[in-house]
């Protein structure tokens, strides 16, 4: 069997209610520290949304667990893609 080959990805995450999404997405990425090359955070306080984008480098199995867990949060909605 093979090594799994891991892949750069790009994970799209918008939230709303701010604080207490942050609070969410930021307890899950620390049960995922090696997979998260850069990331970006753009606050839209007129609006009291967010936007985080995540540079990663993992397995398919992976970026999708961090995707899937990332949902699952109340107001957050995500979008992965593998490049």
């Amino acid at each position: 069997m093979s090594p799994t080959r891991t892949r750069i990805g790009l994970v799209g995450v918008a939230f709303g209610d701010t604080c207490e999404a942050l609070g969410g997405i930021e307890t899950i990425l620390a049960a995922f520290p090696d997979l998260v090359v850069a990331r970006m955070k753009l606050p839209q306080c007129t609006q009291g949304t967010g936007l985080l984008t995540l540079v990663v480098n993992a397995t398919t199995d992976e970026i999708g667990a961090l995707a899937g867990r990332l949902g699952m949060l109340k107001s957050v909605r995500v979008k992965s893609v593998v490049l």
